[in-house]
């Protein structure tokens, strides 16, 4: 089992250490985890600031590195925030100063606010909320493409109401689908939302899911998304079982920036 998106104390809206999620991982008996702290450029919530110590950051991942030889297939990672603008050349520039194996893209807020709070979501339809999402995303990797995966695509459903209709994003899903398969890209199976409660599937939605491999996507990794060291590793199974019944034959690991695919 890869558990490919966890947060630790590096991340502001995260509480374990490094060293608490290196041991919880091989007391699980996971094989290989890749650690992806937060890196949001032009973030504006005073709760959350998402100002990532790059210098601490990095010692610490080639620390873990160490530790891990031998015991545990370990991935230094980071999840960079998409934001039009500036904020892209301020990722690459972050991507460019050290050998990160693994690479997240999300979308986590847009030029207007974070997409979790009542700048963004009050007095608007759910057709203006993922429209904005979702426009926001694709303009982002039509310009930006050092990444290696999408970040958990429908993320705005979990700031509404209710999920919202298929209808209203699948077309500029597609084109956000067919743009990540056309630059060698993949998306991530990202099962947070069996902890949360949310819903009986990953996100994205199995609608995208299943978009993406009939456009012949094959590129998946599987995330907890874990805040917590206790929730690294939950629900890893149940995103497999997801691939495979989605027609995925592999789950993808990185080393280098460079894919390897193993069995489901």
């Amino acid at each position: 089992m890869f558990d490919y998106h966890i947060h630790t104390s590096f991340s502001d809206d995260a509480r374990s250490t490094l060293d608490e999620v290196l041991a919880t991982a091989m007391k699980k008996g996971l094989d290989g985890i890749a650690v992806t702290d937060h890196f949001d450029p032009f973030y504006y919530d005073d709760e959350y600031p998402w100002v990532l110590d790059l210098p601490a950051y990095e010692a610490a991942l080639a620390g873990a590195e160490r530790t891990c030889a031998g015991k545990l297939s370990f991935a230094k990672g980071i999840e960079i925030g998409l934001i039009e603008g500036e904020g892209l050349a301020v990722c690459e520039e972050t991507l460019s100063g050290f050998p990160f194996d693994f690479v997240i893209a999300s979308v986590h807020h847009t030029a207007r606010a974070p997409i979790h709070t009542p700048e963004f979501l009050r007095g608007r339809t759910q057709q203006e909320i993922v429209e904005e999402y979702f426009t926001a995303l694709l303009t982002c990797i039509r310009q930006y493409k050092n990444y290696d995966v999408l970040g958990h695509l429908n993320v705005i459903d979990r700031y509404m109401d209710s999920y919202a209709p298929a209808g209203l994003y699948m077309d500029t899903v597609r084109e956000i689908l067919l743009q990540a398969i056309g630059d060698g890209k993949g998306i991530e199976l990202n099962v947070s939302t069996f902890r949360y409660g949310m819903a009986d599937h990953g996100t994205p939605t199995p609608a995208i899911l299943a978009l993406y491999r009939e456009l012949g996507g094959e590129i998946v990794t599987i995330g907890s998304d874990a805040h917590e060291a206790r929730y690294v590793g939950a629900f890893i199974k149940e995103g497999e079982d997801i691939l495979r019944a989605h027609g995925f034959r592999y789950v993808t690991t990185y080393r280098n920036r460079a894919p390897s695919f193993h069995s489901l």
